[in-house]
């Protein structure tokens, strides 16, 4: 018998659920690599373990939105010669989220890794989940070609300085068809705050500071204590001991050589250790 075709794409359904959703404002995106979902259990843990995984599962929080703005996604029609108009497409779609404030860290994190292709869930106001279905019982992400910021570090006259993010859609048509979301019983704003770089450098008495890459505060008082009760187990390089002075309010390290570069595990070890929300960058 001869391979048949069929026409999928003439199914239309226009019932709707017996229980509508009231969506509300989008307020933050999760980012995640390319190829990579949420598992299918999220839980207020399993995200914030997410967020300080190793970098080919880390997801990433970015918010808080407070306007949105919708550049394409229109359906294109056009005539052929004086028949009917008929749809040829729709056109690409950028959605473009105006931030509560300008957070340079995060502009110079976007700028660094431009060009790369990611997914991007979405939630709303009202903890609402939103992304894909992509046929697997797990809601997938909304592919974007490329995710990029643009700031006005500096007030204007009648502004404060400003920040917005775009996220450009890689198959509008995929976004669309398969729109589908979930409601968490979590806010995911409350437990995805993001890794601040920090470096890890010695000061004149010999002792260390960790301070943020930007800005150069000294988060010392903050780290130090809990880097101290984990111990020598957080540190890549090979020490003997840490201690935290709070007098001097700075570490301690003994047992590395004196051209020894002093480095901190990654993300994921410092969270097995209660660390959380910094990685050092070198």
């Amino acid at each position: 018998m001869r391979k048949l075709r069929s026409c999928d794409s003439a199914q239309l359904n226009t019932g709707v659920s017996k229980c509508p959703a009231n969506f509300g404002k989008k307020k933050m995106a999760i980012i995640v690599p390319p190829g990579t979902k949420l598992p299918k259990e999220i839980t207020r843990e399993v995200l914030e373990k997410l967020a300080h995984g190793e970098p080919h599962e880390r997801i990433y929080g970015v918010g808080n939105f407070v306007e949105y703005a919708k550049n394409g996604g229109e359906v294109q029609t056009a005539a052929n010669g004086y028949g009917p108009e008929e749809q040829t497409g729709i056109s690409a779609l950028k959605e473009t989220f105006t931030l509560q404030k300008f957070v340079p860290e995060i502009h110079a994190s976007f700028v660094r890794v431009g060009g790369r292709e990611w997914g991007a869930y979405f939630v709303d106001e009202d903890s609402v989940l939103y992304g894909l279905d992509d046929g697997t019982g797990i809601l997938a992400p909304v592919d974007m070609s490329t995710i990029y910021t643009d700031a006005t570090p500096s007030p204007t006259s009648s502004a404060a300085a400003g920040m917005t993010i775009t996220f450009a859609y890689k198959d509008v048509v995929v976004a669309y068809r398969d729109y589908d979301f979930l409601q968490l019983d979590f806010n995911p704003a409350k437990c995805l705050l993001g890794l601040t770089p920090v470096r890890l450098e010695k000061t004149d008495e010999g002792n260390y500071k960790i301070y943020e890459k930007i800005g150069g505060y000294d988060v010392t008082p903050i780290y130090g204590p809990l880097i101290a009760q984990a111990g020598k187990d957080v540190f890549a390089t090979t020490i003997t001991a840490v201690t935290y002075n709070e007098a001097t309010k700075d570490l301690a390290i003994s047992g590395a050589t004196d051209d020894a570069k002093i480095l901190l595990q990654s993300p994921s070890v410092l969270f097995e250790n209660d660390i959380t929300g910094i990685e050092q960058v070198v």
